[in-house]
């Protein structure tokens, strides 16, 4: 299976998203889930951001304009449970909850949601303190306690994607982080003995970047390294043509679309 594209186009920083939130407009977020769509988008994300009044209210908004358009999986990332709660009752299909870690909070308010619901989530290799450890092993050692807890409450491995959190590359020792998290994706189903799915976020990794090019360079980079690990998903922007040109190469290169030279030619990084 190839890599699978989850877009996060949907979040509070776009300046489209915040107005039509604070207009209730549902237009602009129809028109991001139709470019998602035709982006060939498995999943979507959906961030906004931390909400204090008519939380409820303003997610079953947001679901109820972009699912009738998007016909993919809603992804729905908060910290807050019960707007997660909220998003749940509002979905037409069980969506994927983004998510938790080894922080007690989510452990105890956000985890119970997938048991309940029955629904994916995404597990994020953190320690308790909510910090990304450096090196492979301890992130592996973050996995393994992290999966311990989600079967705890009844959520099965197979229902848990795992991120093992790609780091922006402007941090000191950012690319270290990063190149040992290749090595959290290839030795996480030895791990378990088992397959188990992985998910990365390619936006976190430009933060800092002097401009869109070189910030479209370094995501690049990654998706063809990621891609050649097998990761299962990659959050991304979508509306990025060198990204999706990157993703179609990856599919290209891995056979699982017909190779011709005017595939890679069209493909322009």
């Amino acid at each position: 299976m190839h890599m699978l594209l989850i877009a996060d186009n949907l979040h509070i920083m776009n300046p489209a998203v915040a107005r039509a939130l604070q207009a209730r407009d549902p237009l602009p977020l129809k028109r991001i889930a139709e470019r998602c769509k035709e982006a060939n988008a498995y999943a979507m994300d959906i961030n906004l951001g931390p909400l204090k009044h008519n939380a409820a209210a303003i997610i079953t908004f947001v679901i109820q304009a972009v699912q009738g358009v998007f016909t993919g999986k809603l992804v729905l990332d908060s910290v807050q449970a019960d707007v997660l709660a909220a998003g749940i009752e509002a979905c037409n299909t069980p969506p994927i909850i983004n998510g938790f870690s080894l922080e007690k909070a989510k452990l105890k308010t956000i985890l119970p949601l997938a048991a309940r619901h029955q629904t994916e989530i995404i597990g994020f290799l953190l320690n308790e303190e909510g910090h990304v450890p450096c090196k492979a092993e301890e992130r592996l050692e973050v996995a393994s306690r992290l999966i311990g807890e989600a079967e705890e409450q009844d959520v099965p491995l197979e229902r848990i994607i795992i991120d093992p959190v790609l780091v922006p590359l402007s941090w000191q020792d950012g690319t270290r982080y990063n190149h040992e998290l290749l090595d959290v994706i290839r030795f996480l189903p030895q791990l378990f003995r088992k397959p188990i799915r992985t998910i990365a976020g390619l936006s976190n990794i430009g933060a800092g970047a002097p401009d869109s090019v070189t910030r479209a360079r370094a995501e690049t980079g990654y998706i063809l390294m990621l891609s050649a690990l097998k990761l299962d998903y990659i959050l991304m922007n979508s509306a990025s043509k060198t990204n999706l040109n990157a993703l179609h190469l990856t599919k290209l290169f891995r056979g699982e679309t017909i190779f011709t030279w005017q595939e890679v030619k069209d493909a322009t990084l």
